[in-house]
């Protein structure tokens, strides 16, 4: 499929191929490890009717890596990763591997896509908390919106306990969103990406305070 000027969009259904090689380098290199999923983990999600493995082609070579998952039931896409290699950052690539990614990977306008992002609430360096509000505004410029007072919990420790998250959304209509329609979308990830349990304790703990209701600011 051929995305933006100069970028091949290559769906990745095997991982013998060499542009899975190429993009789950990158994904090792892009991604902070305390959000990585094992390389085995990876590989049982290409089997997944849900998940949507994309490799990114840019002047002959593999740019970057982006995974969503769909659910179908819950008119709902979650990017779990999104990453172009570090030597062609600041390129402006990024932005159009996004565009690029939800286009392919949606099946329905009405999707909403959720976005896994650090918190710079989190205890970090001042260095760290500039790029992670520097990823957040990359998000933004691309109309992506956050959850008010909404505190993500990644269910996902494999190398140690996760950072403090923040969920953004694309696709909310209005200003806020029905807090029902995102628990069910949040539990259906839970269950479907990371193989908790539908009764797991840490929704309750996400959700509690929030009513019919969440803005988005």
């Amino acid at each position: 499929m051929r995305g933006m000027t100069s970028i091949r969009v290559l769906l990745l259904t095997s991982s013998r191929t060499r542009a899975f090689r190429e993009a789950y380098a990158i994904y090792e290199t892009a991604i902070p490890r305390g959000e990585q999923k094992t390389r085995a983990q990876i590989v049982a999600g290409l089997k997944h009717p849900g998940f949507r493995y994309w490799a990114f082609e840019y002047e002959g070579e593999i740019a970057g890596i982006a995974i969503l998952y769909a659910s179908e039931a819950q008119q709902a896409l979650l990017l779990e990763y999104l990453a172009v290699s570090p030597k062609l950052q600041g390129k402006g690539l990024g932005s159009q591997l996004f565009r690029a990614a939800f286009e392919a990977s949606r099946t329905d306008p009405r999707m909403l896509l959720l976005i896994e992002v650090d918190s710079e609430k989190d205890k970090v360096s001042e260095k760290e908390k500039r790029i992670r509000l520097s990823r957040k505004q990359f998000y933004r410029r691309l109309g992506c919106l956050e959850l008010d007072g909404f505190d993500y919990i990644l269910p996902l420790e494999n190398y140690g306990p996760p950072p403090r998250m923040s969920l953004l959304v694309l696709g909310a209509k209005g200003s806020s969103i029905e807090t029902a329609r995102l628990r069910r979308a949040v539990q259906d990830v839970y269950v479907n990406v990371y193989k908790c349990d539908p009764s797991d304790p840490r929704l309750d703990r996400m959700f509690e305070g929030h009513r019919r209701s969440i803005q988005l600011v």
